[in-house]
């Protein structure tokens, strides 16, 4: 058996990058479960940010409608509009 996952620190410019995508990180951390931590994922076998940040993250990108879920299991799908964004702020390629 494994113990905990690790748990992340966020910096000040971490901060202040998901305030600007609307996650209130000081609620967040005010939260009962762990803060961030890494998250195995089980169909990719690769981890993503768990815990109330991570949650916080998935929320507020559904909303915008960068990624939209299925409604018959937890598979998300990344929109267009979701692409453009991700690009333009993180120069991420997805």
């Amino acid at each position: 058996m494994r113990g905990p996952a690790p748990s992340y620190l966020l910096s000040s410019t971490g901060v202040h990058a998901f305030e600007s995508l609307g996650v209130d990180v000081s609620t967040t951390r005010a939260q009962r479960r762990r803060f961030a931590c890494a998250c195995l994922d089980w169909s990719e076998r690769r981890p993503h940010l768990g815990g109330a940040l991570g949650a916080a993250l998935l929320k507020v990108v559904l909303q915008r409608r960068w990624l939209t879920s299925d409604l018959d299991s937890r598979a998300l799908s990344i929109t267009e509009r979701g692409r453009k964004e991700l690009r333009a702020r993180f120069g991420a390629l997805v």
